[in-house]
C-alpha cells in the first residue's frame, strides 16, 4: 500500500507543477493539457509520466530540446515522499487524507512564493475554510469531539494570523519597512485551521529556526546579502510539515493534547 500511496503522490505532484506554473499567470489549471513552456508543443502522455519521463528525456523537451526545469522532478518526488511519510505515520485513515491535502497545498504555495514572492489567495483562503471543515468532519485529527475540534481549529486560524500580524507590526517599528507579508499571515492561519493553535507555535518556531540557519548559510557562502528579501512562505510550510510529525512526540506534548 505504501508504494501505491507514493505513486499517488507523484501524480498529485505532477498536478502541483501545473498549479505552480499556471496560477501566477492567471491561467486555467484544467485546460489546455500539459505543454512545453519553451515551444508550447503539447506533451504526449508517455512524456508526462512523473519522474520517469524526466529521466528518459534527460530533462529536455522531446521537440525543441531545451532544458526543462529540474523543479518539475523535485516537486513530483517531494510530493510522493510526503504522501508516503504521512501514510506511514497515520496509516490508511482520514488523518492521512487531510494531511496529504495540506502537504500538497503547502508544496504549491512554497514554490509559487519562491518564484514570485507572492502567496496565492486562491489556495490559502479556501484552505482556511477547508481546514475548518475538515476539523469538523474529521475531529480525530485533533483527537477531540466535533465541536471542540472546530473551536480548536478556529482558534488556530485566529492565533496563526494574529501572531504574524503582531510580529509584522514590531518588525515595521524596528526596521521601518514591512517585515511580514499578508500572504504569510493567511498561510499561518491556514496551517492553524488544519493543525490547531498549538501546532501554530511549533510551525512558527521551526520556520524561524530553518529560515535563520539557511539564510546564515547563504550569506556565509555569498549567495545572498543581509538586506535581500527572502520569502518566508517555504519556511512556514516546512515548519508546518515538521509539526505534523512531531507535535505528539516533542517534550511539549503535554501542551498539545
Amino acid at each position: 500500500m505504501g508504494f501505491i500511496i507514493f505513486i499517488l503522490g507523484l501524480i498529485f505532484g505532477s498536478f502541483a507543477n501545473v498549479c505552480i506554473y499556471r496560477l501566477p499567470k492567471g491561467k486555467s489549471i484544467i485546460s489546455p493539457g500539459s505543454f512545453c513552456p519553451n515551444c508550447n508543443k503539447n506533451i504526449k502522455w508517455y512524456d508526462n509520466i512523473p519522474l520517469i519521463s524526466y529521466i528518459i528525456l534527460k530533462g529536455k523537451c522531446r521537440y525543441c530540446g531545451k532544458p526543462i526545469s529540474v523543479r518539475y522532478f523535485i516537486v513530483e518526488f517531494l510530493t510522493g515522499i510526503l504522501f508516503f511519510l504521512i501514510y506511514k505515520k497515520f496509516g490508511l485513515s482520514s488523518i492521512t487524507f487531510v494531511y496529504n491535502i495540506l502537504a500538497l497545498s503547502l508544496i504549491i504555495i512554497s514554490f509559487i512564493d519562491i518564484d514570485t514572492f507572492l502567496i496565492p489567495d486562491v489556495i490559502v483562503i479556501p484552505g482556511i475554510f477547508l481546514g475548518l471543515l475538515f476539523s469538523f468532519l474529521f475531529p480525530q485529527i485533533h483527537n477531540m469531539d466535533r465541536i471542540k475540534s472546530l473551536i480548536y481549529s478556529f482558534i488556530g486560524v485566529t492565533i496563526g494570523g494574529g501572531i504574524l500580524i503582531f510580529l509584522g507590526f514590531i518588525g515595521k517599528l524596528l526596521f521601518k519597512k514591512d517585515a511580514m507579508g499578508g500572504g504569510d499571515v493567511k498561510l499561518l492561519g491556514m496551517v492553524g485551521a488544519f493543525n490547531g493553535w498549538q501546532s501554530v507555535l511549533l510551525t512558527l518556531f521551526f520556520a524561524s529556526l530553518f529560515g535563520t540557519l539557511i539564510s546564515l548559510i547563504l550569506i556565509l557562502f555569498g549567495k545572498k546579502k543581509i538586506e535581500d528579501y527572502v520569502p518566508f512562505g517555504p519556511y512556514l510550510a516546512l515548519g508546518a510539515v515538521v509539526s505534523i510529525f512531531l507535535k505528539r512526540n516533542l517534550f511539549l506534548g503535554f501542551l498539545i493534547h
